[in-house]
């Protein structure tokens, strides 16, 4: 599985593109090919949810109960309102209309990393979104457990 790691900020050309950081294509693998899903952010947040297709299959198999009041709120903010994105050969990304306009992105673009996806934002907002991601984590820690198993084994 793809892990998105790091914080890079990626002008926008003449043309609208943008180049998804090169760590973040290697991420892809192969798959790079088949570009990726972006989507407004579902935590509510001026970004974009971005996600390789396998991860985005796995998000669409993980929602349960299709009978539950919420499903058809949640299925149609996360795939009606999604739009798949190529990625061309020189690894650059032209993103639409809409999502520009959300997210408030002009000339440049934040990209973010979140583990198995990554998120794109204005720089300034993703900037200082880091900032007190980070404060609420530190002062969070005793909260905080990781594991490096998956078997719950913490840090």
């Amino acid at each position: 599985m793809p892990v998105f790691v790091g914080t890079h900020i990626n002008k926008i050309d003449r043309k609208g593109r943008v180049s998804v950081p090169a760590l973040f294509r290697a991420s892809f693998g192969e798959a790079v090919t088949a570009g990726a899903y972006a989507m407004r952010s579902i935590s509510g947040v001026k970004a974009l949810d971005v996600f390789t297709p396998d991860a985005f299959a796995r998000l669409a198999e993980s929602i349960e109960n299709p009978f539950a009041e919420e499903h058809d709120d949640v299925t149609n903010a996360i795939f009606g309102a999604s739009q798949h994105i190529g990625i061309d050969g020189e690894g650059r990304v032209m993103l639409p209309d809409m999502f520009r306009a959300y997210a408030g992105i002009t000339d440049q673009v934040c990209f973010i990393g979140r583990g198995n996806y990554f998120q794109m934002w204005n720089p300034e907002d993703g900037v200082a979104q880091q900032e007190e991601a980070f404060q609420r984590a530190v002062a969070n820690r005793a909260n905080i457990r990781l594991s490096l198993s998956g078997r719950g084994e913490g840090l």
